[in-house]
């Protein structure tokens, strides 16, 4: 795996990372902030749900995702993943952050041009990481360097993510001197999400990231401002199809750095 940044991007785009999968087991992708932009450069990606098998197109975008979602590789997989940051595709051109909520969309139904498609598909093919890499960086720079982000927005995200999701709705409403069904209209909006949503997204990855090291769980749910036991393992059975000790005891979750 290669994690890039790019510093023109800096404002629309947390990460580009490089993948490469060696594996053709199922593997599952929780719930995350982040919009992500997918390139399959060789083999391919299936999503999988109750049995049924559905390939993603070579080159898709996948907004905020509430729940978890299972999909399975070809052997030798490469694959080159852009994470936008929540706020990023506000006033965007192609689409709008809540035509994305939990839904993956190709990048020719969002209006690519046919000319920069078959431009895409050459380069996957075609092109060295690297090359292909400050190719994704020109294309995503050209669909977003004139996508204003708005302040509010970003000013809400990093609220929540620096209360590790535990801040609340009123709280976010009063700070920004909104009514609160009017900060939470401008949050979905702008995010795709309801400001409550996100928080909980935000605040189950922080126990994800805990839940490595945690040796009681009870403590875990009490400094995740979680209000009882029974109400940590309902909404992280939620987000990830299982319960907190269930997840402790997978080998690919102990394994994951």
């Amino acid at each position: 795996m290669i994690t890039w940044r790019s510093k023109r991007l800096e404002p629309y785009v947390e990460k580009i990372v490089w993948y490469g999968n060696g594996t053709v087991e199922p593997f599952t992708v929780y719930p995350d902030i982040y919009h992500v932009m997918g390139f399959q450069v060789i083999g391919q990606i299936a999503h999988v749900s109750d049995d049924h098998i559905r390939p993603l197109e070579p080159a898709g975008l996948t907004g905020i995702h509430q729940k978890p979602k299972v999909f399975q590789a070809t052997a030798s997989l490469s694959s080159v993943l852009i994470y936008f940051k929540p706020e990023a595709l506000y006033r965007w051109r192609l689409c709008s952050p809540r035509e994305l909520t939990d839904a993956s969309i190709s990048l020719t139904d969002l209006g690519m041009r046919p000319a920069v498609w078959e431009r895409l598909l050459e380069s996957q093919a075609t092109m060295n990481p690297g090359e292909f890499l400050c190719f994704i960086e020109e294309m995503i720079w050209d669909m977003f360097k004139d996508n204003e982000i708005d302040h509010w927005a970003s000013w809400a995200i990093n609220r929540i993510c620096a209360s590790n999701g535990s801040i609340r709705v009123g709280q976010l409403a009063e700070e920004s001197a909104l009514s609160r069904r009017q900060s939470e209209r401008r949050f979905v909006e702008r995010i795709g999400v309801s400001p409550k949503s996100l928080a909980q997204i935000v605040k189950f990855q922080h126990v994800l990231r805990s839940l490595r090291f945690a040796e009681r769980l009870t403590q875990l749910a009490y400094d995740a401002d979680y209000y009882d036991q029974s109400h940590f393992i309902k909404e992280f059975r939620k987000r990830s199809g299982t319960t907190p000790k269930q997840m402790q005891g997978l080998e690919m979750f102990r394994m994951t750095e």
